[in-house]
């Protein structure tokens, strides 16, 4: 019989993504919704903040993949810890002077990425196994979700009864926490070689596998985590306006997610792969439809849904795969690094062209046009990225 309880180590990892959320609830639909207040051009420099950040973010991590192959990963993320409190200052002081700082502040980010989420992804793959993969994915990401249904309500109501600067200060308590809860993990599978992308690059040549992930990867990128949160951030923004309702919705959808991801955790197979991720896929294309014809209040509502729950579980399904992968093999031992060093390059590439695409149209000056525009693109992207997902077989 297997052991249904989750390692020590997995249950720190989650205590970390909570924290995380936390901050991630901070710098994502809130300060979207700062910058709508604040500025007449939020939407090209939210987009250009994001292009700064990742490429910043992809630059970083290939810049200290050799370092952090060889050293202590579990030091290069609490010094991605100290760059987010830093970040958190830095928004603390600038105030509505922010979007004077758009590129600087998303360099800031991007170097947030590159030292505490790209060693994060290998200290996760060397401390949950396989087994109990699925049950981390799932029951971690309800844990993280219940956080996504506190948070926004708190931070919605105290924004609005304070400033979006004022919350900074909350946020740079809960990094600090997150630092010291980092000394409760370890670092495995530490090696002397030095990092060897041609080498890996002309392994990943001859693995259809591997090409399926990283395609999947950067379709990703060009969705759910880059630039269709921005989007789907922005709909509920120009709806409702008013930080207490936008953190109120907000906990409305984690909290669909979160039953998402309690049903995914107890019940899902791999064999149910393809029959979720068509289903699913064809429920996300119907409700992007709606938005598109009819931008109504109930038809943002349904795509919000599907956003927070259809697409997340494709996106956990991917994820599972992806790191079952990591564990197989060379990827698991010499070439772990070299491994999540292209996930970051596919990945943020897809990020990368997102808003690139998006901050050209806001350049056009219609945005109701540029997020329509979007949301086609978008929808595209996520029928191909289902399609491979499909075809991708991890035992």
């Amino acid at each position: 019989m297997k052991n249904k309880k989750l390692s020590f180590p997995t249950k720190i990892l989650i205590l970390d993504n909570i924290l995380c959320k936390i901050f991630s609830v901070f710098t994502g639909i809130f300060l979207s919704a700062y910058f709508y207040k604040i500025s007449e051009d939020y939407v090209f420099q939210l987009a250009l903040y994001n292009v700064v950040g990742w490429i910043f973010a992809t630059l970083g991590a290939v810049f200290l993949a050799d370092t952090i192959k060889r050293k202590d990963k579990i030091w290069f993320y609490r010094i991605g810890i100290i760059i987010k409190t830093i970040f958190a200052f830095t928004i603390l002081i600038l105030g509505q002077d922010i979007t004077n700082h758009v590129i600087s502040l998303g360099i800031l980010y991007g170097l947030v990425t590159a030292t505490n989420g790209f060693p994060f992804n290998m200290i996760e793959s060397e401390n949950v196994t396989n087994a109990e993969r699925i049950r981390y994915i799932g029951y971690g990401d309800a844990l993280t979700g219940a956080v996504s249904i506190i948070a926004p309500l708190i931070i919605g109501r105290y924004i609005t009864d304070t400033s979006y600067t004022a919350a900074a200060m909350p946020i740079i308590v809960l990094t600090i926490l997150e630092l010291l809860v980092s000394f409760f993990l370890k670092s495995k599978n530490k090696t002397t070689e030095k990092l060897n992308l041609k080498s890996f690059f002309n392994n990943f040549k001859k693995d259809k596998t591997l090409w399926k992930l990283y395609a999947i990867e950067f379709f990703k990128g060009f969705n759910r985590n880059g630039v269709m949160s921005l989007i789907a951030s922005l709909i509920i923004i120009r709806v409702l306006s008013n930080d207490t309702a936008i953190g109120d919705w907000s906990s409305v959808f984690a909290a669909l997610s979160v039953t998402a991801m309690l049903i995914f955790a107890k019940f899902y197979k791999k064999t149910y792969q393809t029959a979720i991720v068509a289903i699913f896929t064809l429920i996300i294309l119907i409700s992007t439809i709606l938005v598109i014809i009819s931008p109504s209040f109930i038809s943002i509502v349904l795509y919000n849904i599907a956003y927070d729950v259809f697409v997340f579980v494709i996106d956990r399904i991917s994820n599972a795969n992806l790191f079952d992968y990591s564990n197989a093999g060379i990827y698991k031992t010499r070439c772990n690094t070299e491994y999540f060093t292209f996930r970051e390059i596919f990945l943020n590439a897809g990020r990368i062209l997102g808003y690139s695409i998006l901050m050209f149209l806001a350049l056009l000056g219609v945005v109701s046009t540029a997020i329509n525009t979007m949301f086609i693109v978008v929808i595209i992207s996520i029928i191909i990225m289902s399609g491979l997902i499909i075809r991708t077989k991890i035992k």
